[in-house]
């Protein structure tokens, strides 16, 4: 059922309410607390059919009302009005990244922290798949024999060494000759980019050093990264603990959700490729979620969506400034990740 500007007027204010103080609203607060313009009769009569109607429910008959998880949905879709964060709590973002010596680690890190200390939730990062790292630099550089070593500079700051060995003994400046042709056509690729499109390309061209086309396969084959699985950072426990310390069950539930690090992978990996901020509200995103909300947005690397970030809390979490703030340092994040890989 549509709600009208009265239920929906009604329903912000309870939400505000037990978001600010965590307890149970009733009419009398609302009525004394809330510019609302309705007698406590009529905003009783608003609450039951809020509660007919999925949105509230009580915990105890004479208590007051609590947001169901699709009362929070509704208000996060229709009613926050976001905050604007003030350039003090901007500058207090940036200075953090400003300690760091902009290694993706370091930032990466940096973040999970700021998220919590700014949300008072968990601070969750996930770092970029391998395969979506871009290339910055290659080199072949002959060992001995028919056996040379391929160096790749990532724009990640990843640096990797791969051994391959050819069917013949190539000179080094025969190696010089591909790494510098390679280096003209790969860069600002990621690896799948490159073992299935650009090299395919190149090997059907007669731009390139004669050899190139003789030992392009081994040098595509050579670039699969390696299968450890991506950087998870973590920050923000004492908060969870400050959140949920009165609800025992829910604070354990959330304890298993943030060690089921592939959960959390699985999870937030989704949402890379999804612009934007969004809220997942207890069991829309999974089955142990309840009493969870988590925000997230991904982080980019020039145009490239490489990975994602987000907060972690309860439900009574306060959208109208978590959602700005991670809105604003997903912004920040793929300025910074995208300045340390030129």
């Amino acid at each position: 059922m549509d709600l009208t500007e009265r239920h929906k007027r009604i329903l912000k204010a309870l939400v505000d309410e037990f978001i600010q103080e965590n307890r149970p609203v009733g009419s009398k607060t609302l009525y004394d607390k809330h510019d609302i313009g309705l007698s406590p009769a009529s905003i009783r009569s608003v609450l039951k059919d809020l509660e007919d109607y999925g949105y509230l429910a009580s915990r105890h008959t004479s208590g007051g009302r609590i947001p169901t998880e699709r009362g929070y949905r509704f208000y996060v879709d229709s009613l926050v009005i976001l905050y604007e964060l003030t350039i003090k709590e901007k500058q207090r973002i940036q200075e953090e990244y400003l300690k760091m010596q902009f290694k993706l680690d370091q930032i990466l890190k940096a973040t999970a922290s700021v998220l919590s200390s700014l949300s008072n939730a968990a601070g969750i990062v996930i770092g970029p798949a391998r395969n979506l790292d871009t290339l910055k630099h290659v080199e072949l550089i002959h060992v001995h024999g028919d056996e040379i070593l391929m160096i790749l500079v990532m724009r990640s700051g990843t640096v990797l060494h791969r051994n391959i060995f050819l069917d013949r003994n190539y000179s080094q400046e025969s190696l010089y000759q591909i790494s510098k042709y390679l280096n003209e056509n790969l860069k600002g690729y990621d690896i799948y980019e490159i073992q299935n499109v650009v090299i395919p390309k190149l090997s059907v061209r007669r731009d390139g050093p004669e050899e190139f086309t003789r030992i392009a396969p081994l040098i595509s084959s050579a670039m699969t990264p390696d299968n450890s699985e991506v950087s998870l950072y973590i920050d923000g426990f004492k908060n969870l603990y400050s959140n949920f310390k009165d609800e025992e069950e829910q604070f354990s539930q959330v304890l298993s959700l943030l060690d089921d690090q592939g959960f959390l992978r699985g999870f937030f990996s989704e949402y890379i490729d999804q612009d934007g901020v969004y809220t997942i509200i207890g069991k829309d995103g999974d089955q142990f979620m309840s009493g969870v909300s988590i925000i997230t947005s991904n982080y980019k690397m020039g145009e490239k969506k490489i990975g994602a970030l987000g907060i972690i809390g309860p439900q009574r979490m306060d959208y109208n400034r978590a959602l700005p703030l991670v809105d604003f340092t997903s912004k920040l994040v793929s300025e910074m990740v995208t300045r340390i890989s030129k």
